[in-house]
Parts: C-alpha cells; structure tokens; sequence
C-alpha cells in the first residue's frame, strides 16, 4: 500500500503562504462543484445533514463510495456522519481513540493521508479501510486555525487511487466543512451564551419580582397597624410607590428586550384614577428607556399625580431624536404646587433623569428629558 502524506490542510487555497497549482488547475466541472459545495456549506445549520448533502454533491463527480466524518470529542473521535457503511460496520468504528487506524493518525499529526492500494497492503493501520472493501482512500484533518475540529475521509471501491486533481479537490471541500463546522459550532456557543444569560435574567427578575411584592406586603402591614394618621399615609404613599417600582420592573419578565421599557405601556399601567375613569394616551415614536431611567419616570409621574389622581384625563408621550417629552393634563393639572414641585423627591428624581418639569398655569404640566428615547 502507497501512503502518502500530504501538506496540512489548514490554510485556504489561493492563500499566499499555500499556494497550490493543482487547485488553480482544476477541471471546469471540478471548479463549479467547488463553488455549489460552499454555497451550501455557507447556508448549512446542521453540522451532520451538511456533510451528508456534500457527499451527495460530489460522490457522483468523484465516483465515491464512502465517507465518514469523525468529531473531535475530549480526547478521542467519535462518528458523527457517514455513507457507504452497513449498521454493522458503524458500530465497529463508532469511536477511534487518538492515534488508531488513519483517522486517528491523522488527528494526531494533524495531517493529510492518501492511503492507494489499500487491498493489497497488509498494513495494521489500514485495517479498518480495508474491510471496508476501500481501495483508495484519503482522510483530512478538519482544522480551524491550530484548533483540530475533526476528520473527514472518502474512499472508493473501484480503483486503487485518486488523481492530483482529485486529492486539490478533496482538500479544498475538507477546508470549506472546516470552516462551516467551525461557524456552526461559534453560533450554537452563542445561543447557548444567550439563553444562558436569559436564565439567569428570568431567576433574577423572579426574585427582584418577589422582594418587591414582599416590600409592599410589609409597608402596607405596618400602615394598617398604624394609629398616628401622617404614619399612615406615609407608608400607603410609600407602599404605592413600590407598587409604581413592580410596575416598572414586570416588563421585563414579558419581553425579548428586557434592557428596554417601553414608557407608554409603564405609565398607563400606573397612571390609574381612583373612580375607574379611562385616562387618554397619545403616543408618537416608538418610547423606551433602560430600566433605571423608566423606573424613574414613573415614579416622577406618579408623585406628580399622587396629590389628585382622579384629576388626570390624558398623557401624551413624544419619543423625537433630541428627547422625550411627557405631557399630563387633566383639572388644575399646570396650576403651581410649589410644596410638590419643590420637595425632595420631585428634585431628586429630576435631577437623576437630568428632567425639566414645567407647568403651564392652566391643565398640563410637562416633563421633558433630552436625548434619544425613540425605538
């Protein structure tokens, strides 16, 4: 049996420090194939499903009888895809430990094989291609970079080699798989990493969810064990601003964008009369702010309101490129209240929002925060 050991098989062809003639020489057919393999190999989403359709792309061009790709798995190869083997024979060979047979010896080197002759050899390593019926074989490493992914071999039955052209035409598609393996396995890390971070955002959200609702349970305790009336009120208005809090956060247990609170969704949750009367939204642009902003501008709505929620009839919500302007109107809603307007609370949630609360002496009063809150 003739082994030949061919170049590494890393580096793309056409590639300046690899530069191979025979792939430049390829037959026109050959070249064509070339291109529909990484057509399909660049829109593959199935690591096993692509090799079995590249097989299918070019047994007939090749007159191939087998294949079988190996994944690198821990410290051995394990048998992810295959053609031309019975049940039998796959059960055989399901796993190769580094170093057995070509395959192993190719992920050890990290090189190219091209076994001809196969049935006249008696070679111990060629044991597995030879009770295959195979005659002429070659396995290659799949490689990205240094990082060895796994082999990919072919083999034919019918004669007892393959040509140059033949060996630049393998080589190249065992480079594409590589390279599609390689993009496959990166996106299924990412999703992983994202629904990773969703389960830990769903758990944390789940316990934000449930100290928010304890702390309301216990403030609204304290207020109905409370006799001293200004007690009682400070804990209801100190329970309903919790409340405004939960409201805030409960977007977050229901949407595909849990960084982004959309406003006008939050303050119609909040901005609720006490007789069940409907208040008007209008709504221009697409709202939303992160969380820590859009829990502020709910609790600022809901202190300004606070005083006479039954006064409230309508908000209007403007998201433009230089800012986000907050409209309520309603009874006496732009008349001066200096006590409000003025206290801590007021100032200090302005302040963080960077808000400028204006009242017009008549039904509105305004909120406007500068910078980009559209979509």
């Amino acid at each position: 049996m003739a082994m030949t050991d061919l170049a590494p098989a890393g580096a793309p062809p056409g590639d300046a420090s690899s530069a191979d003639p025979a792939v430049d020489g390829l037959p026109r057919r050959q070249l064509y194939l070339l291109g529909e393999a990484a057509d399909r190999l660049l829109a593959a989403e199935d690591p096993a499903r692509m090799v079995d359709e590249l097989f299918a792309l070019i047994s007939k061009e090749l007159r191939l009888d087998v294949f079988f790709n190996y994944r690198l798995d821990g410290e051995g190869l394990v048998l992810e895809t295959h053609g031309g083997l019975t049940a039998a024979e796959v059960a055989s060979f399901e796993r190769l430990a580094i170093g057995q047979a070509v395959c192993g010896c190719v992920a050890r080197d990290r090189r190219s094989i091209a076994a001809f002759g196969v049935q006249t050899s008696n070679d111990p390593m060629a044991q597995f291609v030879r009770a295959l019926g195979v005659d002429a074989y070659v396995c290659t490493p799949l490689m990205h970079g240094s990082t060895l992914l796994g082999t990919l071999s072919f083999g034919r039955r019918w004669s007892d080699r393959f040509d140059a052209d033949e060996l630049a035409f393998i080589r190249t598609v065992c480079h594409y798989v590589a390279l599609a393996k390689h993009r496959l396995r990166i996106e299924a890390e990412l999703r992983e990493g994202i629904k990773s971070r969703e389960r830990l955002l769903a758990e944390l959200n789940h316990r934000v969810r449930n100290a928010l609702q304890t702390a309301v349970a216990v403030v609204r305790l304290g207020a109905a064990d409370t006799t001293d009336a200004g007690g009682r009120a400070a804990l209801a208005a100190a329970a309903a601003r919790l409340e405004v809090l939960a409201a805030a956060h409960r977007p977050l247990y229901e949407t595909d964008r849990p960084s982004r609170i959309d406003i006008a969704a939050l303050i119609e949750s909040t901005a609720q009369r006490s007789d069940d009367e409907p208040v008007a939204m209008a709504v221009s642009g697409t709202p939303v702010l992160p969380i820590e902003q859009a829990a502020a501008i709910a609790l600022l709505t809901h202190a300004l309101v606070a005083p006479d929620p039954d006064a409230l009839t309508g908000v209007a919500i403007d998201a433009a490129p230089d800012g986000l302007r907050l409209t309520l109107t309603g009874t006496a809603m732009g008349q001066p209240h200096p006590a409000l307007d003025d206290g801590r609370l007021v100032r200090g949630l302005a302040r963080q929002l960077r808000a400028e609360v204006l009242r017009d002496g008549d039904t509105a009063l305004t909120i406007t925060i500068a910078g980009s809150f559209d979509g």
